[in-house]
């Protein structure tokens, strides 16, 4: 992982908590993403690790009790099923204005990224990278002023990320505009082979 000393009192973070999601069914993978261990550790470990590392509080949305620990909570999904419902739990419980996400499935989540991202959210309701395959949705920031859309939604069964993001102001955080080895960074593990694959690499 690669961070610069980051000083938790610095104001850029105050205002901003660390939701991990660890909502989903790990259905692809065939087993608990969360708990997969890599070189030694949990998969989750490392996320939330980047997470406590920038922001004074970190909690975890999703019905994890097993995930939690005396300094992180873990909230059950208001709307359990999707990464939508997973954002509006985090964004519901946080007592800040912002909340950045991650997932519990990133094995080389890059705290350059997460600067990057923070940087860049003034003026909008979130910021998300983009890349040539699509949004990053899991691994962003988001301002309060995205509840009550993601709420309107989610009561209308409604989860598709893209059309949430019509609603909003955003901001993308291009590939281009990344540093080297944003591919590694935004690497999510969704089922045996990309595991396999990490484990020969």
């Amino acid at each position: 992982m690669q961070n610069s000393h980051i000083d938790k009192e610095n104001p850029l973070y105050l205002d901003v908590t660390g939701i991990l999601l660890a909502g989903g069914q790990s259905r692809r993978m065939g087993q608990d993403k969360a708990r997969i261990e890599l070189d030694g550790e949990l998969l989750f470990t490392r996320s939330l690790a980047l997470l406590q590392r920038y922001f004074p509080k970190v909690m975890i949305a999703g019905d994890r009790p097993d995930l939690a620990r005396p300094e992180v909570s873990a909230i059950a999904d208001l709307f359990p099923g999707s990464a939508l419902g997973g954002l509006y739990t985090g964004l519901q419980a946080a007592h800040t204005e912002w909340i950045f996400v991650a997932p519990c499935d990133m094995p080389y989540p890059d705290g350059r990224l997460v600067e990057l991202l923070l940087a860049q959210r003034h003026g909008v309701d979130a910021v998300v990278p983009r890349t040539p395959n699509g949004y990053e949705p899991v691994f962003a920031v988001y301002h309060r002023n995205c509840l009550p859309h993601m709420e309107e939604m989610l009561r209308n069964n409604q989860h598709r990320i893209y059309d949430f993001y019509q609603r909003i102001a955003i901001r993308y955080l291009d590939w281009h505009q990344m540093p080297d080895g944003w591919e590694r960074a935004l690497l999510n593990l969704n089922n045996p082979e990309q595991l396999a694959m990490i484990g020969k690499g």
